[in-house]
């Protein structure tokens, strides 16, 4: 495990860079106040663009030691040494399927990692990113999200995800039966 202290380091580095929202799986690691991560760090990316800029980026991370690699969607793939471990850091923008509603993007909230603090978009909209894409880990990510709510680990605004359904326009209809098949119902 990464402690956020590290990661918050690292994340403070990157605001040179660019502003980011975090979207990915360290949302559920914050809401259930996890001391680190294990997995990489999804980040939306606000003031670059992870192609126009992509040398601008690997520049970036080469200055600092850092290796860069690509996710599986072709953007760009920070690699940073912490200890004896690495942590990845992924860089998105709204590119074909990949898909984020600027109303996600403008509800983030201010949440502190190690000493800093960052832009995190709510669990609510981080559900509702997994059943947009729903591939099978998203489906199995929103089992685990429905047992941590049953157990009482996590909560959730049920009106709030309900609002923000529509955002995700032609898939809203889609989304609204995945959350029901997962054991979510709006």
């Amino acid at each position: 495990m990464i402690p956020f202290t590290k990661v918050g380091e690292i994340l403070k580095e990157i605001k040179e860079l660019t502003d980011f929202i975090i979207i990915g799986d360290t949302v559920v690691d914050l809401e259930l106040g996890r001391k680190g991560t294990e997995s990489d760090v999804d980040l939306f990316v606000l003031s670059i663009s992870v192609f126009i800029d992509e040398d601008r980026i690997r520049d970036f991370a080469y200055e600092r030691g850092w290796d860069f690699g690509k996710t599986p969607i072709d953007t760009p793939r920070l690699v940073v040494g912490v200890d004896d471990e690495q942590l990845q850091i992924d860089m998105y923008e709204n590119i074909q399927d990949f898909f984020v509603p600027q109303g996600v993007i403008d509800n983030a909230i201010e949440r502190k990692i190690g000493n800093e603090y960052f832009k995190v978009i709510r669990i609510e909209d981080y559900i509702l990113l997994k059943a947009n894409a729903f591939r099978e880990e998203d489906e199995d990510e929103l089992k685990t999200i429905v047992y941590l709510i049953g157990n009482g680990k996590l909560e959730i605004d049920k009106n709030y995800l309900k609002s923000h359904i529509p955002l995700f326009e032609e898939n809203a209809k889609s989304i609204e039966d995945r959350l029901k098949s997962v054991g979510i119902s709006v």
